[in-house]
């Protein structure tokens, strides 16, 4: 009989002390997921200027909730045909800040080109790497369509072409990002196997101020995007009211983030920051 009642207590004791353990994880579960709820969009900056103060705002202000945030470099269209001292003084000091990492601006030009211009926007991705080593992170390729414009003729190879070159020659860690400026038609390139994938699209492109283009009122995402999360997309909003005193701009990202967007910029243009922008990455 005593064995039976030690036999009793310790197998309740044990199953009470399973409950708490999973209470603990449960709760434990509930906090991480409310934390990475509430955790807002990280930054894509488009900064096309090799001032030193504009980089040291943007490179030690951008948030890093979900991921690091990115800055576009942009010395000519491209990396230019020499290095820069300035821009490789500023793209060196961004990486010092630990929260954001710095892209290399390439044109593509819609794949008007075809797999005739892969070679040459192919050396545009060596030329960042090669004059600007050590802390370029990724490539941001400009002009980008799901087919080329005026033909219908299929831009998947192309593009994921041109993934496959940064992948394979800088690395899985290196960012892709292709800025489409509008939803794509379909989830194409984040279907191939990973190295040919982007990370990043821009699926929002447009001026804050033009009838039929502010993302707050006249853009939604399309439907397929939900299928992938909210890190893989991006949108850039320029042309917005230049100072802080208009406070939409600031609160823009509010809006914003209820769009299933992990990446945004809103600004006056790609050539400055504008005044609210530490407002509108802390309201974030």
């Amino acid at each position: 009989m005593r064995d039976d009642w030690v036999a009793e207590f310790f197998r309740r004791r044990w199953a009470l002390l399973g409950m708490v353990v999973l209470l603990l994880a449960l709760g434990t579960s509930t906090f991480l997921l409310w934390g990475r709820s509430r955790a807002g969009p990280d930054q894509l900056v488009p900064l096309y200027t090799s001032s030193a103060p504009q980089w040291v705002a943007a490179c030690s202000e951008v948030s890093d909730a979900s991921h690091k945030s990115l800055v576009v470099a942009n010395v000519q269209q491209g990396p230019g045909p020499a290095p820069v001292p300035a821009w490789e003084k500023i793209i060196d000091s961004c990486a010092g800040y630990g929260r954001a990492n710095v892209l290399g601006y390439v044109w593509t030009d819609y794949g008007r080109g075809g797999r005739g211009d892969l070679a040459s926007i192919e050396a545009q991705v060596r030329a960042w790497y090669a004059m600007y080593s050590g802390h370029v992170d990724g490539i941001f390729f400009d002009g980008v369509s799901d087919v080329v414009p005026g033909t219908g003729t299929s831009n998947r190879y192309f593009y994921r072409s041109l993934a496959g070159y940064v992948h394979r020659t800088e690395g899985m860690a290196a960012q892709v990002v292709f800025n489409f400026g509008t939803n794509p038609a379909a989830g194409w390139m984040f279907d191939a196997t990973r190295a040919l994938n982007a990370n990043v699209i821009v699926t929002f492109e447009g001026s804050y101020d033009v009838a039929g283009q502010d993302p707050l009122t006249a853009w939604a995402p399309a439907r397929w995007e939900r299928r992938y999360p909210a890190s893989d997309f991006a949108a850039l909003v320029h042309s917005t009211p230049g100072t802080a005193a208009l406070p939409q701009p600031v609160t823009a990202c509010h809006a914003l983030r209820e769009k299933h967007l992990g990446y945004l910029y809103v600004g006056t243009s790609y050539d400055e920051l504008p005044a609210y922008f530490s407002a509108f990455v802390h309201n974030c």
